[in-house]
């Protein structure tokens, strides 16, 4: 019933290859049905959607087993549509360099005796400094590439590249043995690009960055408390016995390192506050940075990592202590890499509020591990086709005319709505067909409205 529109259907004709002819047919619909489901997102009310011309008929036990066995049966993989949409974000948006990738978990609510991987997690939202709050559902690693369009001036938008699911107990992979995972897969796809790796505190781990590969460069937070250590190996004096040194002397940690340089008084040496400008979290701002090259270890090892500790003089930011693998990193670079990582926090929050991601009811291992990776494809299409054709449209420039104060061009909210625009005045173009098409069209868009009700 609704038309794809012309600026999307190459987008979506790339990813093609990831899918079976009577897949990638029913993949096209459930895509325009989740867009113009204005409803909860359950299967069947995106199924209805995507067939408005007759509503489902209920005396109908199995009305739904296409769309409900593209999840559970149907015989494409998560990761070869991966691997689609990544070639489709590069070649698209030409990303050229080093890419930024982006890596976290997030909870997605879900309850049920006999929904597959449910397990308890923190829940992110609702915890707080005193108080860990828990609760069911599934626990997704998600890896995305962190696009810079400064033609636009917009943001940095994150969009999902790669999804595995977490599940509890100590048999099961940890987030960070998944993100290596993950992180191998687009080494292999794309051999000849180097990477930065952007992960918060707990991908910091051993199980993630040892021996981590030559291409990629990762910068996130360490422990206030690390144990540092001097790179350089102080000469064995003559005749000592026992193994060779392997690191040098013990180095303050990075919370040690500010309060030395707080105490510092001579303007000369070592241990001293820098002043740096970045742009961080939306505006541009003056930090004090303190960076000195030390081995953590614990964690990587031999490997020599980069020490960056940032203080805000205005406090309104916590000092933070961050670390990347490449010493030829500035601190300012540092910095801004690691704010980027607050893009992926921003596509978790849109893809539960807009594209309603917890709401699907499934059950089996099949459907589980194909929903929310398919919807996380789908959000990464919007917004590549939004970037490189959706902003020039009509429709664009009707909804930038009525935004508010706090709105933006660039949230997946507006995206979506420029698209559902379109789809909308591509169907439904009075002048054109015949008076009993319109007929036609009347009546699917009362059982739309009908659904959303």
């Amino acid at each position: 019933m609704w038309p794809m529109i012309a600026s999307l259907q190459p987008l979506v004709q790339a990813l093609a290859p990831a899918f079976t002819g009577p897949s990638f047919d029913t993949h096209c619909r459930l895509l325009l049905g989740w867009v113009l489901c204005l409803g909860q997102h359950r299967l069947c009310r995106v199924a209805d959607t995507a067939r408005p011309q007759q509503l489902r008929d209920h005396a109908r036990r199995h009305g739904l087993d296409t769309t409900y066995n593209f999840f559970e049966r149907s015989a494409w993989d998560p990761l070869a549509l991966a691997y689609r949409v990544a070639v489709l974000i590069f070649t698209t948006l030409k990303l050229g360099g080093p890419i930024t990738l982006l890596v976290d978990d997030t909870l997605t609510h879900k309850r049920g005796k006999q929904v597959w991987g449910l397990g308890w997690f923190r829940d992110a939202v609702a915890s707080t400094r005193k108080r860990t709050a828990t609760a069911s559902g599934h626990n997704w690693v998600v890896v995305a590439v962190a696009v810079c369009l400064p033609f636009t001036h917009a943001p940095i938008l994150a969009l999902p590249l790669l999804v595995r699911l977490h599940r509890g107990g100590k048999a099961q992979p940890s987030c960070p043995h998944l993100a290596r995972a993950m992180l191998a897969e687009v080494l292999a796809w794309f051999p000849g690009r180097r990477f930065t790796l952007v992960g918060d505190g707990a991908y910091a781990s051993k199980a993630l960055l040892a021996d981590l590969d030559e291409r990629v460069a990762f910068v996130g937070r360490l422990r206030g408390d690390a144990a540092l250590f001097d790179r350089h190996v102080p000469p064995a004096p003559k005749g000592k016995r026992g193994p060779k040194a392997k690191k040098g002397a013990r180095l303050p940690s990075p919370k040690q390192a500010a309060a030395k340089a707080d105490r510092k008084r001579s303007p000369t040496g070592d241990w001293l506050w820098h002043e740096v400008t970045v742009a961080a979290y939306g505006r541009t701002r003056t930090l004090q940075v303190l960076a000195y090259q030390a081995l953590w270890p614990r964690v990587l090892g031999l490997r020599p990592v980069q020490v960056v500790v940032v203080r805000d003089p205005e406090g309104k930011l916590e000092d933070g202590y961050l670390f990347t693998t490449d010493l030829r990193a500035s601190a300012a670079w540092v910095i801004t890499q690691f704010a980027w990582r607050w893009a992926i926090e921003v596509l978790f929050r849109a893809s539960k509020q807009v594209l309603d991601i917890e709401a699907p009811q499934h059950y089996s291992r099949g459907a589980v591990e194909k929903v929310a990776p398919w919807v996380w494809s789908l959000q990464s299409v919007i917004m590549v086709w939004y970037v490189s054709a959706g902003r020039e449209l009509p429709e664009a420039d009707e909804l930038r005319g009525v935004m508010g104060e706090w709105d933006s061009e660039w949230s997946l909210r507006h995206m979506v709505a420029v698209l559902r625009r379109a789809t909308l005045n591509a169907a439904i173009e009075p002048k054109s067909g015949e008076p009993s098409e319109l007929l036609k069209l009347i009546e699917a868009l009362k059982n739309c409205v009908n659904l959303a009700a």
